[in-house]
């Protein structure tokens, strides 16, 4: 994820200093997303430096003053061309766990099946936590992190679906054989030059 544009996306709605910002993004996301404090500070270092924000500084009696950041014309130039790129999502072609599923069946310490189940049921577990947060999350004031969960539901049941055909077509895949690779052919070997005494 961008921490840079999404901040820029919040100053974009008004301006804040980098402790609200903090706030606001967890407050607005709502999402499973550590931003920690030191991040957005260097952040908005980098936004400022780069002309995207500038700030002022707040005076504020008994406490250090800070400084209050707004969004720049390129800053919102900026945030609009974010906005309108598209982003495709990975289709798990050659993950991890294809290459763990792919090397099973060619030999290996763990058994295709093992290495089925094991997945399955982590991808139980995943699914079981995310239905608990569907569960509790308001529908009415968390529409988007309820639609983002949505969306987390329906990738884990087509994972569980794929396991599924993996083990149905189980015998069929254990015929699996790499192809190997094609052998190189050797040159000629070097003639070997015959040693001559010293002085000859």
């Amino acid at each position: 994820m961008s921490v840079k544009h999404t901040l820029l996306a919040l100053l974009y709605q008004r301006p804040m200093h980098g402790y609200e910002l903090g706030k606001q993004l967890t407050l607005t996301v709502s999402a499973e997303w550590d931003v920690k404090p030191g991040q957005i500070a260097s952040t908005l270092t980098r936004l400022y430096e780069a002309s995207l924000v500038d700030y002022e500084v707040e005076e504020i009696d008994d406490a250090p003053d800070r400084k209050v950041y707004c969004i720049t014309d390129a800053g919102r130039e900026e945030v609009k061309n974010w906005y309108l790129t598209p982003e495709v999502r990975e289709y798990r072609l050659g993950d991890t766990f294809y290459i763990k599923l792919v090397m099973s069946l060619v030999g290996g310490p763990a058994a295709p099946e093992q290495v089925l189940i094991t997945q399955r049921r982590e991808l139980y577990r995943k699914l079981h936590d995310v239905t608990e947060l569907r569960r509790k999350a308001d529908p009415v004031t968390q529409l988007p992190w309820v639609m983002l969960l949505d969306s987390a539901v329906m990738h884990l049941e087509a994972d569980l679906r794929w396991i599924e055909m993996c083990e149905a077509r189980l015998p069929d895949l254990k015929q699996y054989m790499p192809p190997e690779p094609a052998v190189k052919k050797r040159g000629r070997p070097r003639r070997r030059t015959k040693k001559t005494a010293p002085g000859n």
